[in-house]
Parts: C-alpha cells; structure tokens; sequence
C-alpha cells in the first residue's frame, strides 16, 4: 500500500507542471512577445505597487519570476478581475501603471 501511495504521489508530482501548463491556454496569459513588451524597470514598479498593496514580500528585482506572479494572482483575485498570474491589461490598469504598446525602437 505505501509503495502504492509513493507511485501515485510521484506521478502527480511529475505531472503537476504538464497539467497546469495545459491548464493555462486560455486564461489570458501572457503569449511571450507580450512578456518582452514588459522591461525590467516596468517590472519594478509593478513589484512596488504589489508590495504596496501587501500581496508582494519579494525583492523588487525586475524579475517576473513565480514569486511576482504568485503576487499578481493574489492581487486579481483580492481585485476580483480574471485570475492569471500575467500583467495583463486589466491588472496593470488597476495597479496604475500604463505600458508602451510597442517595443522601444519600433515607433
């Protein structure tokens, strides 16, 4: 029964990031030319306003790691908009913070 148990724990565990992965499509995430359009300055600031709003204990980096999404998702769901972990529009709007459309050098 406990090797059992250790089987079905491990198979969770290694499926854990495929199945949250293919959770993703469709919820608003971020594509990756959409993560480039965000500098590390941008970041900063999104990681201060987070921190201002106590959802973000983090060092203020410019990194958009898991801990700075894990804030982002804290925030939309304390905000009550859509849940992704992204800095998508409607989150950026709420944070204050507006973002160029295009890359720099593109205008």
């Amino acid at each position: 029964m406990h090797t059992f148990v250790a089987l079905l724990m491990c198979s969770v565990l290694w499926l854990g990031p495929v199945l949250v992965e293919a959770g993703t499509a469709g919820t608003g995430e971020q594509r990756p030319e959409q993560r480039q359009l965000i500098s590390t300055e941008n970041i900063k600031l999104i990681q201060q306003r987070l921190t201002a709003e106590g959802v973000y204990a983090g060092p203020v980096d410019g990194e958009l790691n898991t801990q700075t999404e894990a804030a982002l998702r804290a925030y939309q769901q304390k905000r009550r908009i859509p849940v992704s972990g992204a800095a998508d529009e409607e989150t950026l709007k709420q944070l204050q913070i507006e973002l160029p459309t295009m890359p720099q050098g593109q205008q």
